[in-house]
């Protein structure tokens, strides 16, 4: 069951891929409407899957999961950046923020939400859930502060995400619902997340030399830190953890998911190698299907 939703995840990823490089091809997209298209992901789309993920019964054990979740999340998160900075030494002609923002950041929001919503329904939503918060507290400041060179800045939290986190919270914890009509509009704006990141990525992947790729001995150890080695460590630590089933399952499953396609928004934002960051995207994602069940080994997780 698994490695099925595995699969028809990434050839999803793929066919909208392909509808990327033609909009590409045909000058549909261009240098200039990349950059625009990352900022309506990153600033608009992005926020809204957030904030939505929030609208969800009170479940005062649910809480207890989450909050355990989120502390598994933290020490996820502290030893990807770790091993990035361990295993990763700056190296002429390669971008060490983007190989080590790769290697700390997977793609809970594509491939984690639907495996989970998959393998666990809507409780499997909600525990990702978690682990997107702490990637979104993470990613807007870490992440950033790694991408533009320009150290910690307080400012850089206060962003559409962490504004987005923080509403969805108080909505969860007061149970302040959104009217069904918004809710339509707000659900299917955050829908867009998906196909507009993989459009994105997949115009940037028309700019790709795929016998490049396979030669590039870097590029497939930045890709074996994010999913061999550091989603090793974090999952055999998880085998010892006593927790529910569901629980551990969906912590490895975030062990495994590919590099995230934030990467090359950011990157793009950011003025980094937004084509090498697309490179590792895409590599990372064709080694999900290998590397997902080995981490549901790994940490002894099983439904």
């Amino acid at each position: 069951m698994i490695l099925s939703t595995v699969l028809g995840k990434i050839i999803s990823i793929f066919i909208i891929m392909i509808v990327g490089i033609l909009c590409w091809r045909s000058g549909i997209i261009d240098d200039a409407s990349k950059e625009k298209f990352s900022r309506l992901s990153t600033q608009i789309v992005s926020p809204m899957v957030i904030f939505m993920s929030f609208q969800i019964d009170y479940d005062r054990k649910l809480l207890i999961h989450m909050g355990i979740l989120f502390g598994m999340a933290v020490v996820f998160f502290l030893m990807a950046i770790a091993v990035g900075r361990i295993f990763l030494r700056e190296k002429a002609g390669y971008d060490i923020a983007v190989e080590r923002f790769a290697v700390t950041y997977a793609n809970f929001g594509y491939m984690g939400l639907p495996l989970a919503e998959a393998l666990l329904g809507n409780t499997g939503v909600i525990y990702m859930a978690v682990f997107i918060a702490v990637y979104n507290l993470f990613v807007w400041s870490h992440g950033i502060m790694l991408l533009d060179g320009k150290g910690f800045q307080v400012k850089k939290l206060i962003n559409p995400s962490m504004a987005a986190l923080v509403l969805g919270l108080l909505c969860l914890i007061f149970q302040i619902k959104i009217p069904e009509s918004p809710a339509f509009a707000m659900n299917s704006i955050a829908a867009m997340n998906t196909p507009l990141a993989m459009i994105l990525s997949g115009a940037i992947v028309a700019q790709i030399h795929f016998g490049k790729i396979f030669r590039d001995g870097r590029l497939f150890w930045v890709v074996l830190l994010r999913q061999i080695v550091s989603a090793g460590i974090f999952c055999g630590i998880l085998r010892f953890i006593p927790i529910e089933a569901p629980m551990k399952v969906i912590a490895a499953v975030v062990a495994a998911c590919p590099v995230a396609s934030m990467t090359i928004t950011l990157s793009i934002i950011y003025h980094r190698d937004s084509y090498y960051a697309t490179e590792i995207f895409t590599v990372s994602t064709l080694l999900c299907i290998v590397t997902l069940p080995l981490c549901l080994f790994i940490a002894g997780a099983s439904l």
